[in-house]
This record gives C-alpha cells, structure tokens and sequence, in this order.
C-alpha cells in the first residue's frame, strides 16, 4: 500500500510545484529578494522554500485518508520540514558571508559574536534531536545517532548548495541509495512528496534561474536525514553516519567544489546540464 502511496505523493509533489513554481518565482523577484547569478543576472533567492510550500497540501490527502502510521511519518516531516526551512530562510535573508563552516561560526559564537550560522547550527540540532525523541522514545543512544544523521545530513546538503543544481542531485543521488531501504515503509511517503518537488523545481535551479537558498537547501538536507534515520539500521546505518562525518572534516579544511572539478565522473555530473560560465 505504501509503495502507491509513494508513486502518488511523488506525482503530487511534482505536479503542484510544476504548477506554481514560477509563478513563485516572480513573486520573489516584484519582492525584490534577490541576488545576481553568474552571469549578472538578479535571479530569485531562498526559492527552495516551494519545498515545503508543496510538502504541506500534498500531505492532506495522506493525513486525512491514511492510516495513524502514514498520519505520524506526515506530521513528523512537516514538523522538520518546517523548522529547517524557517532556519534556512533566517540566514538567507540575514546570513553574513564573511564567516563559513561551522567550526567557523562557533569560533565566531566564542568570541561574542552571534551569526545566522551558529543559530542554524544550534537550531537544527535541537530540532534533530526533537525528530530522533519522536522516531525512537525511550531509547537515548539511538535518539542521539538520529539526530547527529539528521543534523550532518541537514549541513551537507547546505554545504553542496554552492553551484547550480548540486544540492538538488546530491539529495537525488541518496534518496535512490535509499529507496531500497525504506521501499514500502511510511517514511517513502513524504520522503517522495520532496523527490517530486524537486525533479519540478530542478530545472530553474540547474539553468541558473532561481536560487534554492538555505531554505531549499535545508529541507532537502533534513528530508534525507530523517529518512536514513528512520530507515537505516547496522552497518548501514554507521556507514551512512561516517560518510556524514566524514565529509564535514574533509570540506572544513578543503574546498568541495575543487574537490569535484578534480575528478572526471564527480565534474561530469556536477555540470550535466549547467551552463558553463565564470566561476562555475
């Protein structure tokens, strides 16, 4: 029952972001929130919050037809949707950028100076942690390991939002890893709401028209954390953790996008279907 409820959701996703995205994405530009693209060109910014602007009326369907399970896995991903995507849009309207990584804004915190960062950082940890309490009650070390996948899993997807439709094949890459994982489970549900959004929203992103932001970004990020959090167990589940890790050291001390324009298959992918221009 979960596998069509899956195919429905990711139609759902798909087809009402299809259907306002750029009407939304005119709304950000009369409001004029944006930000010049590569080449020039003042493009909309923060407009991955039409994530969660279509994960909630796709949902209702769900919560008012499905079972007390599909009702809890729905409500639980609004509610980390939401905060994610309020966070995100907090540093994409304030965020400073002449401070990154987060060793960088808590060194900054330490110092007497609070930045969106740091708030971000702290925020999405605690709202980690509210999502593992709900996932395993009862159960302090995996309530903590679920929030460290969700917080790093959150920050990584933030960290790749540096080119054009990066974050956006990132998140596609691991939720296919996933699939196999929570196929046929409640967490497909939602989880497949966002993948429908995204293959509707990837487009603008990949041509350079539109902006993710934080706000896009983040949701993504949260989105596959509390899908592995929630479906990864084992040696799978610590492997998942380790790549997270893993990743943060690496890219606190290198930069992710020499890293990928280093290596031929990783470069490949990262430019199908962008533009090249300056700096990209």
């Amino acid at each position: 029952m979960e596998t069509i409820g899956a195919l429905i959701a990711f139609l759902l996703g798909f087809v009402l972001t299809l259907s306002i995205r750029e009407k939304m994405l005119q709304m950000i530009v009369n409001s004029g929130f944006t930000r010049p693209n590569f080449k020039g060109c003042a493009i909309p910014l923060s407009a991955g919050v039409i994530f969660f602007i279509v994960l909630a009326p796709a949902s209702i369907p769900f919560i008012l037809l499905g079972d007390n399970d599909i009702r809890g896995a729905i409500l639980l991903y609004l509610f980390a949707a939401a905060g994610a995507s309020l966070l995100g849009i907090m540093d994409d309207f304030w965020g400073a950028r002449d401070i990154s990584g987060l060793l960088g804004h808590f060194k900054a915190l330490a110092g007497g100076k609070l930045t969106t960062g740091a708030v971000k950082a702290l925020g999405g940890g605690l709202l980690a942690l509210a999502v593992g309490a709900f996932l395993f009650p009862g159960q302090p070390w995996r309530i903590l390991d679920s929030a460290l996948i969700i917080a790093l899993s959150t920050n990584m997807l933030n960290l790749f939002d540096l080119r054009p439709g990066r974050a956006g094949k990132m998140f596609i890459l691991l939720y296919l890893a996933l699939v196999p994982f929570f196929a046929g489970t409640v967490p497909a549900v939602p989880a497949s709401i966002i993948f429908g959004s995204l293959l509707a929203f990837l487009p603008a992103d990949i041509k350079a028209r539109a902006m993710m932001g934080d706000a896009g970004s983040n949701t993504l990020g949260v989105v596959i954390g509390v899908t592995a959090a929630a479906s990864l167990d084992g040696y799978y589940r610590v492997g998942f953790m380790t790549m997270l890790i893993l990743i943060h050291v690496i890219t606190e001390k290198y930069s992710l996008t020499r890293i990928i324009a280093a290596n031929k298959v990783l470069h490949f992918l990262d430019m199908l279907g962008r533009e090249k221009g300056p700096g990209r």
